[in-house]
């Protein structure tokens, strides 16, 4: 019990770690669209994205302690004095654990080589860096090196919201999104199509990007009168 104590003192810098990622997402999102979202927004609304996030960062959190408790267990029932004189055990550990990882990284390279499609290529490179890490990870726990916990995991939330945002964007420029957008202005109605697409609003702003000029338009919202979205 003594690790997760040590995690409880932690969670307030985990919020804020996870409040700057969900701010990440987003500027990782509109970036894509060629829009500097931090001049569209107030500062409240990142904390709002925050909370939009709330539940998917929970449950990489959960997976976390569950790791974190698998570590602690497996700590106390490896004999680390024996990692030096590299016993047979830890030789098929490290044989297997450096096999699979190497696998997983020719599969990247494979990947993206073949891709024709940004979304899906952004998904399998940080998916596969997760697979890569995580039996790095465990290579590296046969040796007498070791990737620190809080790094680990830190770099899995990161390639996440790297992930998150970038695939979002461009499902839109790929013409993969499957809702359609009846935005009304009072003087001007705006219909979303296969080339025209809505992107996303702040407080105060509205975003529309269309996929043949590759331009973003950006509207008040101060005369805008309702939003209506179907499939």
């Amino acid at each position: 019990m003594e690790k997760i104590e040590k995690l409880i003192p932690l969670l307030p810098v985990g919020s804020i770690f996870i409040l700057f990622c969900s701010s990440i997402k987003l500027i990782i999102y509109y970036k894509t669209f060629n829009i500097q979202i931090v001049d569209y927004i107030e500062i409240q609304e990142f904390i709002t994205s925050f909370i939009d996030d709330l539940l998917l960062y929970s449950c990489i959190f959960g997976i976390t302690i569950i790791l974190y408790l698998y570590d602690f267990i497996q700590d106390s029932n490896q004999d680390y004095s024996l990692k030096s004189d590299t016993p047979e055990l830890y030789k098929n550990e490290r044989r297997i654990t450096l096999i699979i990882s190497i696998i997983i990284l020719i599969t990247i390279i494979v990947s993206a080589y073949y891709s024709n499609s940004t979304s899906k290529l952004t998904t399998t490179i940080c998916v596969g860096s997760f697979l890569f890490l995580s039996t790095f990870r465990i290579y590296l726990s046969s040796t007498t090196m070791a990737l620190p916990f809080p790094l680990f995991i830190m770099t899995i939330i990161i390639i996440y919201t790297i992930m998150y945002g970038s695939t979002d964007a461009y499902k839109i420029i790929e013409n993969k999104d499957q809702l359609n957008y009846t935005i009304v202005f009072k003087e001007k109605t705006y219909y979303t199509d296969k080339n025209l697409k809505y992107i996303g609003k702040t407080g105060n702003f509205l975003f529309l990007y269309n996929l043949k000029s590759k331009r973003a338009t950006i509207l008040k919202n101060d005369e805008l009168i309702k939003i209506n979205i179907k499939e």
